[in-house]
């Protein structure tokens, strides 16, 4: 009986999370990545942007909620690839309101030759890196 309702609460919380997380415009060029883990769950939505283009500012809305009472605080960034593969890790950006928190950033990243974006998703102690998810647009 405790797991299922351990199991409801966490379903519940994660489709309260993406309905906050709103729905992006219809085209093309918009992408939403999300993911979940222990103790926490995000997404990003990257807005206006073309494999490969340059020279443009790509607007980014990321958002992470914590979702565990447990002391520890949760995190979230954007990661891509160029094309040749190359990653590039983006700055984490912190939630530390704790459990049933959620906090959103809009921000923007210069496009210079990006294959792909996702997002990654922690949680933390101090700097320590506790568990975390991942995830990229489907090719």
């Amino acid at each position: 009986m405790k797991k299922a309702v351990k199991t409801l609460l966490t379903g519940t919380a994660a489709a309260a999370f993406l309905a906050t997380m709103g729905t992006a415009p219809a085209h093309a060029a918009t992408e939403t990545n999300h993911c979940f883990t222990t103790g926490a769950g995000g997404a990003v939505t990257v807005q206006s942007w073309h494999v490969g283009e340059t020279g443009k500012k790509v607007g980014v809305h990321m958002g992470v909620h914590d979702n565990k009472a447990d002391g520890h605080h949760v995190r979230i960034r954007l990661i891509g690839k160029k094309i040749g593969g190359t990653p590039v890790n983006w700055p984490w950006r912190a939630n530390y309101g704790g459990n049933g928190t959620y906090k959103a950033w809009d921000s923007y990243f210069p496009n210079d030759g990006m294959l792909m974006v996702g997002v990654q998703v922690a949680r933390f102690e101090g700097e320590q890196l506790l568990n975390s998810c991942t995830d990229w647009p489907t090719t």
